[in-house]
């Protein structure tokens, strides 16, 4: 303002100070939407009339202030010789134009607004910057414990379809072991239970055969002869054993029936948040809370459920994974750590139940 104070004597004649543009700078209340050329002024329409009618103003003339060109009356044209900016009209100026135009204005240094709007400008950047760097931290976090809940839940599955698969190589090797016994006991017993009866008494048949064809032929030994034909003739073969059929009843591989043994995955969406929040009450257990969560201002600003036991009191108690914990027992989690927010829930385990408020996550 010492610009202003130094040729202030030079305009002592000025008939009054100019106003911020946009305000009557008669009243200095209404918009001065009217602009006198010959006082070079702006005035709002009350002030334009009774200006009109005093006898120095009478022929003076009128324009609209968007016929006016601000550059006609306040823009400074010296570019290179400006050391000032108008704060009420936010041009920059010369010596000359301040002490000219915007005489009685708030004006600053240049250099000095300068400085300051190129360090409001770095704020910002950096602020935009460290939000996103924070949110960013956050989605990496969030990522991380996806993938290791992800890791752990391939495991999960591949063990369940070994279990699956270990149930069915067992059944079917039961199966194939009845088979085999069973044809085994057949290929043992059947044949051979009447081939020995029947191959035995041929053998003895045949020997004695034998032996009356080197004797001779008297009476006795054709009737030995006889006895024997009639023995063979009176020979009834034993009626041979059924063998046992065998059948097996292919059932068509149901894929719901597989489906069903191994259970269902759920996914749930990061990107559709439900903004509505809402407390819950977990009553704790020998085991603590059935829950883990990440998070917290040493990791990220944000504190989110990573795992909820399935049989646990967070789970009881609606619970889901990957909701957000906004306070626990009335402490807001935001700026605390995650030993802190811990602290909080140990420190907690001696009452009937802990509050937590959460922001749900849509599944």
């Amino acid at each position: 303002m010492f610009v202003v104070f130094r040729f202030q004597h030079l305009y002592d004649q000025r008939k009054m100070a100019q106003s911020p543009i946009g305000t009557c700078e008669i009243c200095v209340q209404a918009p001065g939407s009217q602009y006198c050329k010959q006082c070079r002024q702006y005035f709002c329409n009350n002030c334009k009339t009774a200006h009109l009618r005093s006898k120095m103003a009478r022929n003076h003339v009128f324009g609209k202030r968007n016929e006016i060109g601000q550059e006609e009356e306040f823009l400074c044209r010296h570019v290179n010789q400006q050391l000032f900016m108008c704060l009420d009209c936010d041009f920059p100026l010369c010596k000359t134009c301040l002490v000219e135009n915007h005489n009685g204005h708030n004006v600053e240094d240049l250099d000095k607004i300068f400085l300051s709007l190129h360090d409001q400008a770095s704020k910002a950047m950096r602020g935009i910057e460290n939000d996103f760097k924070r949110k960013s931290g956050g989605m990496k976090t969030m990522t991380t414990s996806y993938e290791k809940e992800s890791e752990k839940l391939e495991r999960a599955i591949l063990k369940q379809g070994e279990l699956i698969k270990s149930s069915v190589d067992k059944r079917v090797s039961t199966i194939i072991e009845d088979v085999r016994k069973s044809r085994g006991n057949v290929k043992k017993h059947y044949p051979t239970c009447v081939d020995d009866a029947v191959s035995t008494t041929c053998k003895r048949w045949q020997q004695q055969l034998d032996e009356i064809k080197h004797k001779k032929a008297t009476g006795t030994t054709v009737f030995e002869i006889q006895k024997l034909l009639d023995e063979i003739k009176t020979m009834e073969l034993p009626n041979l054993p059924d063998v046992p059929a065998v059948t097996y009843s292919a059932k068509p591989v149901d894929e719901k029936i597989i489906k069903d043994l191994l259970g269902g995955v759920k996914f749930l969406s990061f990107s559709k948040p439900n903004p509505k929040s809402k407390e819950l009450f977990l009553v704790p257990e020998g085991s603590g809370y059935g829950l883990r969560f990440v998070g917290g201002k040493d990791v990220n600003e944000e504190v989110y459920v990573s795992f909820v036991s399935s049989e646990g009191p967070a789970a009881k108690a609606g619970l889901n994974q990957f909701d957000r914990i906004i306070a626990v027992d009335g402490k807001q989690t935001k700026g605390l750590t995650h030993d802190e927010v811990t602290s909080i829930f140990k420190n907690a385990k001696g009452k009937e139940n802990v509050s937590i408020t959460i922001t749900p996550f849509q599944q």
